[in-house]
C-alpha cells in the first residue's frame, strides 16, 4: 500500500512539475526565446522546437521561464531565498508590483499511526500522507533576497510592511493573517503608495 501511494505521489509531481509545455525562456541579458520547456529540480530544460535537442540551463544564464498555453501563463523566476543562500531557486511569480510575491511549493509527508491496529512495539502500522505546501516570499525591486514572510509571519510581516501604517494596523488587529499573505501583497501593491508613507 505504501509503495502505491509514493507512486501515485511521484506522478502527480511529475505531471505539475515537469510537464513539457509551450514556453518562453527568459535569459539573464533580457533577451527571450520561444519554445518548450519544463522545470525539473531547479533546472529548466528547453528547446525551441518538439524535434530539437533539449538544453538544460539554470541560474548562471537564464532567469526564468514562462509558461504559455490554455489561455493563461505562469511566470517562474530564480530568486534567492535569503541572504544565507549561495544560489537562487525557481519560484512561481503570483503577484508583481511595487513589491513581487513569488511561492514555492513542495511536498510534506507525515506519518499517523493506523488506530485500527493494536500499539505494540512489533505490531504497528503507519498510514503515510502526502500533502502540498507553499512558502510565500516578498521581494522589492531593489532588494537582492527575498523574504519569507510565512516563517514568523506577525513579526516577518510587520517589519516588512513598516512603510504602510494602515497594512500594519490590519495584521496587528488580525484582519490580514498567515492564510492572507497574497492578499496582503495585493492591499499593499493597491493602496500604500510609497509617496504618502
Amino acid at each position: 500500500m505504501k509503495k502505491i501511494i509514493i507512486l501515485i505521489v511521484i506522478t502527480i509531481c511529475t505531471n505539475v512539475f515537469g510537464q513539457e509545455r509551450e514556453a518562453t525562456i527568459l535569459f539573464n541579458d533580457s533577451t527571450s526565446v520561444k519554445g518548450f520547456g519544463e522545470i525539473k529540480k531547479e533546472k529548466i530544460y528547453f528547446r525551441v522546437s518538439l524535434d530539437a535537442k533539449i538544453k538544460e540551463w539554470d541560474f548562471k544564464m537564464a532567469s526564468g521561464l514562462i509558461f504559455s498555453g490554455y489561455g493563461f501563463s505562469e511566470k517562474y523566476l530564480y530568486i534567492k531565498p535569503d541572504k544565507y543562500s549561495k544560489k537562487p531557486i525557481i519560484m512561481e511569480v503570483m503577484e508583481e508590483g511595487n513589491v513581487n510575491l513569488y511561492k514555492k511549493s513542495f511536498i510534506t509527508q507525515k506519518a499517523y499511526v493506523d488506530p485500527t491496529k493494536s500499539l505494540t512495539y512489533f505490531n504497528y502500522r503507519k498510514i503515510y500522507v502526502y500533502d502540498f505546501e507553499s512558502t510565500y516570499y516578498v521581494k522589492r525591486k531593489n532588494e537582492e533576497n527575498a523574504t519569507d514572510l510565512s516563517f514568523s509571519f506577525k513579526i516577518n510581516s510587520v517589519k516588512y510592511f513598516s512603510d504602510c501604517k494602515i497594512l500594519v494596523e490590519k495584521i496587528n488587529k488580525k484582519e490580514f493573517k498567515k492564510d492572507n499573505i497574497v492578499e496582503i501583497v495585493y492591499y499593499y501593491n493597491d493602496y500604500c503608495d510609497e509617496e504618502e508613507n
